[in-house]
């Protein structure tokens, strides 16, 4: 029987279903299952207009996406000069480093995994330990560095424990950034608000003591873009602050964007900005500066006032570009635009598993896959079905109390993050989008499972931990060997979009280098394979 609304507005009203169908019938009948797919919430990820901020202070569009983009890649924003955002969201918008990249977790004790400096190799994880992103050493800011050539701050280097001498790791799997600019909070509890303040991740929340700068709706990538790069186990020396003489305004401005990094000339967005024959970016044939290219994005006075406000500028930018990732062009967006061989029959069958006895789509609605997208909002209102936040739900990855995600008390700030207060939050996350899926292992919140077969299994035992909090869609379900294949097959292959694959535009980037990987090399936009 296929759930046509398993999260109904304000999460009052039971669920529509409509008379029940054959498994059998719908897994070899393409235009039957498509028949059926339309009267869904399901629809190709082109008929999803990207919400646009109300507020925005950006007057050249382009340019902001220009900006935004050399923010993202750009090691030079980081307290080492060595950490960019792209860093924890390079491979499909997500991380695939393996060598220190594991949380003790909240209890700051290793278990038997793998510890700081060692290499994990992945594998279930059954403690409290996770799978996270390696950022800086721990360190203490002193100031900027006047060589305008060096990309680190001055800072000092503090060991603690539990990473001590290796860099520090962050407590969450980094989620994909690709498409994430159809959400309506960020981060895995939604701590970064859908109401950018200019200043930091809070909004208007409880959590925000600095103040309302700005008031700009539709904009949790700008308010998201505050967190990490102020964070020092994420990107900055502790003490390092955004605004301010000290602040990261002050240090980017005079310098040349990606000085340290090659860009291609046929960049999707920059190309016409670099640097040919060696890194950094131009402006009319000479060394570009930051402080260019926020005039040219946001005008003269408020680059005049660039180093005051430049958590602003930093939020919007990068907003701008991050919402470009547009991951539409997918084989099951094929399908659901008419051509029924866009996808196998073995995919075909996993796709009724989906919607069918399966009941994927309760969560994994609409046309990014998840509940947490802004227009998702709009159709079902704050509440979900177990009346918790719209979005969110504890699924029994880990007991409850090991994160509490949507419903934190203090971890991330001092009220909850939770709207509807609803037990319900405790331990609840945001639904990530399931496009890409395939190439974002390992799974969850925690990194904690491997591979898609791991995350099938996991659901088909209705999670793993029965906490009290746990949704009330998660449950045991019985899936055939045919079926559990046809349903990884449809994850893993149908919802892949190939450009970023093969960092095609609109996902080609500017070189990056690791301290604990390989240096990926540069693409333009015709990316490193063939897309069909």
């Amino acid at each position: 029987m296929l759930s046509l609304s398993a999260c109904e507005p304000g999460g009052q009203a039971e669920p529509v279903k409509p008379a029940p169908v054959q498994q059998e019938e719908l897994a070899t009948d393409a235009q039957a299952l498509l028949d059926l797919v339309a009267l869904t919430s399901l629809r190709p990820l082109a008929h999803e207009p990207v919400p646009q901020p109300v507020g925005s202070r950006i007057i050249n569009q382009a340019a902001a996406i220009r900006l935004g983009k050399a923010f993202f890649w750009d090691i030079q924003t980081s307290g080492d000069g060595q950490t960019a955002c792209a860093t924890c969201h390079f491979a499909a918008g997500a991380d695939d480093r393996r060598v220190n990249t594991i949380h003790p977790g909240f209890d700051n004790t290793f278990d038997s995994i793998s510890g700081p400096g060692q290499t994990f190799t992945l594998a279930k994880i059954t403690s409290d330990d996770r799978v996270g992103s390696q950022g800086p050493l721990r360190a203490a800011f002193t100031g900027l560095n006047p060589d305008l050539t060096s990309g680190a701050d001055m800072c000092v280097v503090v060991p603690g424990a539990p990473f001590n001498e290796h860099r520090m790791v962050g407590p969450r799997h980094s989620p994909s950034v690709v498409g994430s600019g159809f959400y309506r909070n960020q981060f895995w509890g939604g701590e970064a608000n859908v109401l950018f303040n200019g200043w930091n991740i809070w909004g208007d929340s409880g959590n925000n003591e600095a103040g309302i700068l700005v008031r700009i709706e539709n904009a949790s990538l700008a308010s998201q873009a505050t967190g990490p790069v102020t964070n020092f186990s994420e990107q900055t020396c502790f003490g390092r602050f955004l605004v301010g003489p000290d602040g990261l305004g002050a240090k980017l401005l005079p310098r040349q964007p990606l000085q340290h990094q090659r860009v291609s000339t046929t960049d999707s967005v920059l190309g016409d900005m670099a640097n040919p024959n060696g890194p950094g970016l131009l402006c009319d044939g000479e060394p570009c500066t930051y402080d260019a290219m926020v005039r040219e994005a946001f005008g003269d006075p408020m680059g005049n006032v660039a180093v005051h406000f430049f958590s602003l500028l930093w939020g919007e930018a990068l907003q701008a570009y991050q919402a470009t990732l547009i991951p539409d062009q997918t084989p099951f967006d094929r399908f659901l635009s008419g051509h029924l061989t866009a996808l196998t029959p073995k995919q075909i069958k996993g796709l009724a598993v989906f919607v069918g006895k399966g009941e994927c789509i309760n969560c994994h609605t609409g046309a990014m896959l998840s509940d947490a997208t802004v227009s998702w909002y709009e159709t079902a209102g704050p509440l979900n079905r177990d009346g918790g936040d719209t979005g969110f739900h504890n699924i029994g990855v880990r007991p409850t109390d090991d994160d509490l995600a949507r419903g934190d008390l203090g971890i991330f700030g001092g009220v909850p993050n939770s709207v509807s207060l609803s037990p319900f939050d405790m331990g609840a996350f945001k639904t990530p989008t399931l496009r890409n899926v395939g190439l974002n292992a390992p799974y969850f919140h925690n990194g904690g499972y491997p591979t898609l077969d791991d995350v099938v299994d996991f659901y088909a035992r209705g999670g793993d931990f029965q906490n009290p909090e746990k949704s009330l869609d998660i449950v045991p379900r019985t899936f055939s060997t045919s079926e559990r294949a046809a349903l990884v097959d449809f994850l893993a292959n149908a919802l892949t979009d190939c450009r970023v694959a093969t960092y095609r535009a609109p996902f080609d980037h500017p070189e990056l280098p690791f301290p604990n990987r390989a240096t990926l090399p540069v693409t333009g936009r015709a990316g490193v394979g063939n897309c069909r």
